[in-house]
């Protein structure tokens, strides 16, 4: 007795289409663009650094890179957003170096005393850093709270603030403002540094880092004691 071939379902395909294999950047291609990327914020930081971002151009950091400007608006965009990667690179570099330079042991001098030195010495050792921070202040003003790497900055200071200096309760809010405040107190180390770039290093952040302690411990008397309102 003859059986009937098992038939395949009329609106199967006999044949299925091979998968198209998922898009991978050759290592050349990667290789190329890491190497354009490199020249690029290497000359936009050397632009910046003598110029300031708002007298440079777009062109000026193209024609010092010596790569094609349509590399740099397919990697950037505009001048701010390579302006933007530099202040983010090094803000990184900045929170590592805080890091490395707390010891468990410190007090809370020490601990700011040893932040200032260890920020101003890595930023002065950059070359034109002390510059690209003075010509260039408005903007990382207005950039540096919005950050998430100054975010991470603030979380680690308060973390530090809070071992320190044990208070029975302290509000979220003005633990961030006292975190906050001695960043900017930070800032202005380094620009006053960047204005008299032959003052001691050590005396200045023995001297920031006094004074910063000094606010911490005056904010949390005030907020554990606050005056008597009239």
């Amino acid at each position: 007795m003859k059986t009937n071939p098992q038939l395949s379902p009329p609106d199967a395909p006999t044949d299925a289409p091979a998968r198209r294999k998922a898009y991978r950047t050759s290592r050349k291609r990667e290789m190329t663009r890491a190497f354009k990327e490199e020249a690029f914020e290497r000359a936009a930081w050397t632009v910046f650094s003598t110029l300031g971002l708002d007298a440079a151009t777009v062109r000026d950091i193209v024609s010092l890179s010596a790569v094609s400007p349509g590399s740099f608006y397919n990697y950037y965009k505009t001048k701010e957003k390579i302006f933007d990667i530099l202040l983010i690179k090094v803000a990184d570099r900045v929170r590592t170096v805080v890091q490395q330079s707390r010891c468990p042991t410190d007090n809370l001098d020490m601990m700011l005393t040893r932040s200032n030195q260890a920020v101003l010495r890595e930023l002065i050792s950059i070359n034109g850093a002390p510059r690209f921070f003075e010509l260039n202040q408005h903007h990382i003003r207005a950039r540096l709270f919005t950050m998430k790497e100054t975010r991470d900055m603030l979380e680690d200071l308060k973390q530090n603030i809070l071992r320190l200096m044990p208070v029975e309760s302290i509000s979220p809010d003005r633990l961030s403002f006292i975190a906050a405040t001695l960043l900017t107190m930070g800032l202005e180390s380094l620009l006053y540094m960047a204005r008299n770039p032959l003052l001691d290093i050590e005396q200045i952040s023995g001297l920031s880092g006094s004074m910063a302690a000094g606010n911490v411990r005056g904010a949390i008397a005030f907020l554990c004691n606050p005056p008597p309102q009239n």
